[in-house]
């Protein structure tokens, strides 16, 4: 159950991140998300990490990345968007 939850507030995340945060001007201002999703996350796999499983440490891994390409390409389409 606590994966399910943690899978729908990481799509949240990334669509938040790569519509809405990455708007601004500011490159950095879209960073912030990721790099709290991944300090969350550490945080829950150094705690849980008797219980976990490869495959659930495999997932954290992906869940750290995505949030950066969506950042990196949000950031670029809002820079496309601003130069047309």
């Amino acid at each position: 159950m606590q994966l399910l939850i943690l899978g729908v507030v990481a799509i949240v995340v990334f669509i938040l991140e790569e519509y809405v945060f990455t708007a601004s001007r500011h490159f950095w201002v879209g960073g912030i998300a990721p790099v709290l999703w991944t300090i969350l996350l550490a945080y829950l796999v150094l705690v849980n990490a008797m219980d976990l499983t490869v495959r659930e440490y495999a997932l954290a891994i992906i869940a750290v990345i995505i949030p950066y390409v969506c950042w990196g390409n949000g950031y670029q389409r809002h820079q496309q968007r601003r130069r047309s």
